[in-house]
Order: structure tokens, then sequence, then C-alpha cells
């Protein structure tokens, strides 16, 4: 009976010790995917500062230019919608999720970003590819200096180049670590790889 008795408390003991290390786990892979997610986050700072820079920097030189009331509210529109367009879908991960919640319902919104941002780098391109086509049209019709002109679309293609590397890099490092933190969740939930995809796209 002692040794039975002895056998029950070390198994006790034992599931104790496993659950306080469960919940150790638990802990620090959450603790982990909020510290990833607030650097993916970063983003939205840096679409803020951009999109403030064109609308207020921009569009007070694109007036001294003399370019249209109606290019000037459309380069408005155009970098608020991008704006809105960064930060929202931002908020399908919540941190409180992250946090206390359920992590595969994480890793299904986690997708919904991942190819959100996949997508933007083709509609990224097309959106600014016509704001670009639209911009040279209105500085063909106020610039009348022919070398001015030609200067300055060359630098307007030469700074869309710089700036669409830097944004497709950003993008490409952040659908990287959107990556990191499906797998750390998956990896975490123990399931095989099909499961994995049918509870996290469900």
């Amino acid at each position: 009976m002692d040794e039975l008795q002895e056998m029950r408390e070390q198994m006790a003991a034992l599931k104790e010790k496993l659950n306080k290390q469960e919940v150790v786990n638990d802990r620090q892979i959450r603790n982990m995917l909020s510290h990833k997610k607030k650097s993916v986050d970063k983003n939205i700072w840096i679409a803020g500062v951009c999109g403030l820079f064109v609308i207020t920097f921009g569009n007070y030189n694109f007036y001294q230019m003399g370019l249209s009331t109606w290019f000037l509210i459309g380069t408005t529109l155009f970098m608020s919608a991008c704006f809105l367009a960064t930060v929202i879908p931002h908020m399908w991960v919540r941190k409180e999720d992250i946090q206390a919640g359920n992590l595969l319902a994480v890793a299904k919104q986690t997708r919904r970003l991942r190819k959100l941002y996949k997508d933007w780098e083709i509609i990224g391109i097309v959106l600014s590819i016509i704001w670009a086509g639209w911009l040279f049209a209105e500085l063909a019709s106020a610039v009348d200096d022919k070398q001015l002109l030609y200067t300055l679309i060359g630098g307007g293609i030469f700074g869309g180049i710089i700036g669409g590397i830097i944004g497709l890099r950003v993008s490409r490092k952040t659908i990287n670590t959107l990556d990191e933190m499906i797998q750390d969740i998956e990896t975490t939930s123990n399931l095989d790889g099909e499961e994995k995809v049918e509870e996290v796209k469900e």
C-alpha cells in the first residue's frame, strides 16, 4: 500500500510539473508572437510618415508648380487610402488575442494579413504607376521648360524605383515575419501538416 501511495504521489508531482511546464511554454510562445507582431506593426508608422510627407510637403510643391486641384485631391485620397489599407488589416491580429485568445484563430487572421501583403505587392505597383502617369501628365501641362520637365520626370522615375525596391523589401520582410508567427503557432499546437491547413484556413 505504501509503495502504491508513493507511486501515486510521484505521478501527481510529475503531472503538476508537466502542467507548469506547459503553462511556461505557452506564455513564452505568446510573448514571442507579441514581439513579432510589434515588429510588423512598425509598417503602420512607415506608411503614416510616407503618406503624411506626400500629403503635406508633396502637395505643397505640386501646388507651387501649378498642378491641378484634382490632382492634389486625388493624391491626398490615394495616400489616405493606402494608409488605411495598412492600418485596418493590422487590427485583425490583436494583441489581446495573442496574449489570451485561441492561437489557431490568431494564425487564421495572420494568414489573412499575409495574403493582403502579398496581394499589395502587385496592387501597390499598379496604383503607383497610375499615379505616376497622372503626375507626369500634370507636369507636362504645367511646366514649359522642357529641360526642367525631363529632369523632374527623370527624378520621379528614379525616386519611384528606389521607393519601390525599399517597399518590396519591407513587404518581404513582413511576410517572412508573419510566416514565422504562423509556424510558431502550428508547432506549438502539435498538429500535423494537413490538420494545420484545415484548422487555420477554416
